[in-house]
């Protein structure tokens, strides 16, 4: 019986040896693959991809500040778990390696609805009517918007305007990217009396009625009128689907 007590006891004692030695060695391994990306994925160079706007440099910085780790692996994983887009006009970003100690990285830009002059600053807004960003400069693409009136303007609030506004500089700003077009003001007599500025040339608009219309005709007309004038009114406040009423007067 106590042979029996015995043997049982140093089968036990052994079993429990081997799951300890079974566990020590499943910790050595991976202490071996932790040390190996550390060591062999250490994050030397951030570089940065199809940015438009933004430069390299405001980019990686952006990244530095959040969930940062310097290990290029870990920063894959991180930005998949998280889906970080760290600048506000950044819509994606995707991250990869080519080599192991280079973090690329991919990101999609969003449109800027546009841009309002406040207080010496340029602010661009977001199609939300949001204040996103603050800069001194002014990019080309962003058309700057007037006439429209304002008591304070906060970053990352919304900018408070009365009216529709925003809903009519969206539906232009989409328009402008959809036919690459030069505009570099958008400016509202009111909500329904609507100019916009290319180069020299004034377009009046008039109210927000057929405004999808009137945008796909303007680089058309542009294209025309140019070889006649090199500066000008453009008067589209009578256009509607049924009837393209335009009338341009040189300057």
């Amino acid at each position: 019986m106590n042979n029996r007590r015995f043997a049982l006891v140093k089968r036990r004692k052994n079993r429990k040896l081997y799951k300890l030695l079974g566990l020590l060695l499943v910790l050595a391994v991976l202490a071996v693959v932790v040390y190996f990306i550390i060591r062999e994925f250490s994050l030397e160079e951030i570089e940065v991809t199809e940015n438009i706007t933004y430069s390299e440099a405001e980019v990686v910085s952006a990244i530095k500040k959040d969930h940062y780790v310097d290990n290029t692996l870990a920063m894959i994983v991180i930005n998949k778990l998280t889906g970080d887009t760290y600048l506000p006009f950044i819509e994606s970003v995707d991250m990869s390696f080519e080599k192991p100690h280079v973090l690329r990285v991919r990101i999609k830009e969003k449109i800027r609805s546009g841009v309002f002059q406040y207080m010496d600053r340029n602010v661009y807004f977001d199609s939300e009517g949001i204040a996103q960003e603050s800069r001194n400069m002014l990019f080309s693409a962003v058309p700057v918007v007037t006439g429209v009136k304002f008591d304070k303007m906060v970053l990352g609030e919304k900018i408070p305007v009365e009216g529709n506004y925003f809903d009519t500089i969206v539906l232009i700003t989409k328009k402008i990217s959809t036919y690459n077009l030069s505009v570099s003001r958008i400016h509202f007599e009111s909500e329904n009396d609507i100019y916009l500025i290319s180069g020299k040339y004034q377009i009046y608009l008039g109210s927000k009625q057929y405004l999808a219309s009137k945008m796909s005709k303007i680089s058309e007309i542009l294209k025309s009128i140019s070889k006649k004038s090199d500066s000008g009114i453009i008067d589209m406040h009578l256009f509607t689907d049924g009837k393209d009423i335009i009338t341009f007067r040189p300057e």
